[in-house]
């Protein structure tokens, strides 16, 4: 990641594991970021700390709370900071409120990088799966990114004449596409399933 020249980012599932690899590496670039949102469902709770501790250190961190899941939210505290935005997958006017707010933080000078990380995963086995957990897993690891995509990159990675565009999948690696996105999601639980439902909008997307 010590190639990219981005002025902003965004990471959904910021707030531990790949996610928060992720805000670390952009933060810690020669060249950083003028500015990186990090999206987690609670920014205020218990597992967010880590991501709480380097907001507390970095000036161009903005954290973003966003639930890209069907699961209801028992985390939330309630407590919104200032000049933040939710969204939630299944109300698409609060996902078009989310990215209004990211687009009105930059004041116009566009989102240049937009990492799908966050995903859940049940760890069922072919004969444990079932209907309402396979729904689940997919409405939030594809629909969620799909229609977070439909609203970010309009206008606002088309506003950068060269937005950052990554994707990653078990098979690949890392890669770079023109305005698509970077798309890790877990893979203990069928792997080979969900890679191909969850790779298939990001490839559509791929200008």
């Amino acid at each position: 990641m010590g190639e990219l020249r981005i002025r902003s980012a965004l990471v959904t599932g910021a707030n531990r594991g790949i996610g928060l690899g992720f805000v670390q590496h952009l933060l810690a670039l020669p060249n950083p970021p003028e500015v990186v949102f990090a999206a987690c469902r609670d920014p205020k709770g218990q597992r967010a700390q880590e991501l709480q501790k380097l907001a507390s250190k970095h000036r161009n961190l903005v954290i973003v709370p966003l639930a890209l899941c069907l699961v209801a939210d028992t985390e939330g505290s309630g407590h919104s900071p200032p000049h933040l935005a939710s969204a939630e997958v299944t109300d698409p006017a609060s996902i078009k409120a989310a990215a209004a707010s990211v687009g009105e933080h930059l004041k116009g000078s566009g989102l240049n990088l937009l990492i799908n990380n966050a995903g859940i995963v049940r760890g069922n086995t072919l004969d444990t799966e079932t209907l309402k957990d396979m729904s689940d897993v997919y409405t939030t690891n594809t629909i969620g990114p799909l229609l977070l995509s439909q609203v970010m990159p309009h206008p606002q990675l088309q506003e950068h004449p060269c937005p950052a565009a990554l994707r990653s999948s078990e098979e690949e690696g890392l890669g770079c596409w023109d305005r698509a996105l970077l798309h890790s999601l877990p893979a203990e639980s069928l792997p080979c399933c969900w890679a191909h439902l969850t790779s298939s909008p990001t490839r559509c997307l791929a200008v």
